[in-house]
């Protein structure tokens, strides 16, 4: 079960949070190139593009924090002040 916890922990500082301030790095300027000329579609009526250019560099942000989060949960989990439940409750209809 350490093992199990530790190798999350240390996977996290080294895969997870890396990618994700990678990819943040080269998605926002993509986002702000795009924001900074107005991109719309070149249909008739064309929708913006830099909203969903944004969501890009906010998702991997948001992915970064869900990873710190875990990431710190595994190290209370190693040092015994957090018990981690892995049992599957059914949902209730």
């Amino acid at each position: 079960l350490f093992a199990n916890l530790r190798s999350v922990a240390v996977s996290g500082f080294l895969f997870l949070l890396p990618i994700c301030l990678i990819l943040v790095y080269f998605t926002w300027p993509w986002f702000t190139e795009s924001w900074r000329i107005n991109e719309s579609s070149s249909n008739a009526g064309g929708l913006l593009r830099w909203p969903v250019k944004l969501l890009l560099p906010v998702g991997f942000a948001l992915m970064a924090l869900q990873g710190i989060s875990e990431i710190i949960k595994r190290i209370e989990a190693l040092v015994h002040h957090h018990r981690l439940q892995y049992q599957y409750e059914t949902p209730l209809q």
